[in-house]
């Protein structure tokens, strides 16, 4: 039996040879998203685009299909050159899709990523660790007894 007949998210066009797959789950594949359930809810957000239009995370993709991905401040363009039966590693996502994102888009998504963490440093930052609340009892305490 043939990987692609075996799972669940792949069917065969009952008139030619064309292999479609879900949306949602082949960005899960080719490591877009962490998890199904996150590319599902991108797909919902309307944060998935095909052809300019939002889709469904069931809408089936073609191979040669172009793929817009909106991740945070990063607008990913992409290309569908196959679909993989499981979630791959790093090293075999250029197999089955092709990176079509211009680079101005990864430097804009860098300078926004630096703004906000100038703007808002993380939260974490702002609460001390051990050794400094140590310090701070350390210091409240000399300064008590004077």
């Amino acid at each position: 039996m043939n990987m692609l007949e075996a799972c669940p998210t792949h069917r065969q066009d009952a008139c030619a040879t064309i292999y479609l797959m879900r949306v949602d789950s082949y960005l899960h594949h080719i490591r877009i998203f962490k998890t199904r359930g996150l590319s599902t809810q991108a797909c919902e957000r309307s944060q998935v685009k095909l052809l300019g239009q939002a889709v469904k995370p069931a809408r089936a993709l073609k191979l040669d299909d172009v793929i817009e991905v909106q991740r945070g401040d990063l607008a990913l363009t992409l290309k569908v050159k196959g679909f993989p039966p499981r979630r791959l590693s790093a090293v075999d996502v250029d197999t089955y899709m092709e990176n079509l994102t211009p680079v101005e888009n990864f430097i804009r998504a860098a300078e926004a990523r630096r703004e906000k963490m100038l703007l808002a440093p993380h939260e974490e930052a702002a609460k001390p660790d051990k050794k400094q609340l140590r310090q701070i009892r350390a210091w409240m305490e000399a300064n008590q007894e004077l």
